[in-house]
């Protein structure tokens, strides 16, 4: 009995481990997308970029579980294109605001979905933010605020592109309120992924016709070597991998444990910036991702001071 609990326990702390590498391997692979797509689409027309990026992933993800994919039902995809929609517009704003302000300033901008995401739930279904939301979003506030200060960083400098992205942060946490929402009614993982993925490409292909329309024709929408390899690296890797790594990951990770890695990515995406895409960090930049990135600690680890001071205080009484 002893022999068969010690053995269950080990293989849930290696199920763990994996759920742990699993997650890493997203966030540093989303870290790497901020760098590789800002250099994309100052050669390439956006919409274009990725429209390829997630009709090439809905058609990988299609053939791997194809199987799943032909049980899909009407209301299943009518809910995977709903989360599709609010991620079709996360992504138009975002990528927007990255052609007009550097790779790390939208990576940290873009990670405070997670401080918006309690008070959207309090809007839309009358959950009332607890006191640490609270705390997390004043700690954003004050991020974004030196973040916006910070001193001449070419387009970085840009308020408009900074806004765009606040603006794709609050689409992106309307996006993980309703994966959440569907989830626990029950959709299935891969009927919702697929739609999902399958809206974004279709969406920005339409909006490349309407807006990207080229010159000189088809020919307009030819890509070098280059251009195709990093589409298809933010393709393959930056969506199909990562999605499938974060949503099996989670299955043998903690809630806390998971945020806590996802929430890395900002991190990561500034990390990459600076070493490939030679960006400079100010200090007042730094303090404003250091405080955006306290804010999303205290987010998502539930991290309440006031009631540890409420705590210290009754036990002080107690003595």
């Amino acid at each position: 009995m002893i022999l068969y609990i010690s053995m269950a326990i080990e293989n849930s702390k290696k199920l763990n481990l994996i759920g742990v590498i699993l997650l890493l391997t997203a966030t540093i692979a989303w870290g790497t997308s901020f760098f590789i797509l800002k250099s994309t689409i100052e050669e390439v027309p956006t919409f274009y970029v990725l429209a390829i990026r997630f009709l090439t992933a809905a058609i990988g993800f299609g053939l791997i579980f194809i199987k799943k994919i032909k049980t899909l039902t009407l209301s299943a995809f009518l809910k995977g294109v709903t989360v599709g929609v609010f991620l079709t517009c996360a992504y138009v704003t975002q990528s927007l605001g990255l052609e007009r302000t550097t790779p790390g300033r939208n990576a940290f901008l873009t990670s405070s979905y997670c401080v918006i995401c309690p008070f959207l739930l309090w809007l839309l279904f009358k959950k009332k933010p607890k006191s640490y939301n609270v705390i997390a979003a004043l700690c954003c506030i004050v991020g974004v605020g030196f973040v916006a200060l910070s001193g001449d960083t070419g387009a970085g400098n840009n308020l408009l592109g900074d806004g765009l992205t606040l603006i794709g942060a609050l689409f992106y946490a309307f996006q993980i309120i309703f994966i959440d929402k569907f989830q626990k009614d029950g959709l299935e993982t891969a009927h919702l992924l697929f739609s999902e993925i399958l809206t974004v490409g279709v969406s920005m292909l339409v909006l490349t016709l309407i807006f990207e329309l080229p010159v000189n024709g088809i020919s307009g929408y030819a890509l070098n070597g280059e251009q195709l390899l990093k589409i298809g690296y933010l393709a393959f890797i930056c969506t199909l991998f990562a999605q499938f790594a974060q949503t099996l990951g989670q299955k043998f990770t903690s809630a806390n444990q998971s945020s806590l890695i996802l929430s890395l990515e900002s991190v990561f995406g500034v990390l990459f910036s600076v070493v490939f895409a030679d960006e400079k960090l100010t200090l007042w930049l730094i303090l404003g991702f250091i405080i955006i990135f306290i804010s999303m600690l205290i987010s998502e680890l539930k991290f309440d001071p006031i009631k540890l001071l409420k705590r210290k205080e009754y036990d002080d009484t107690k003595e």
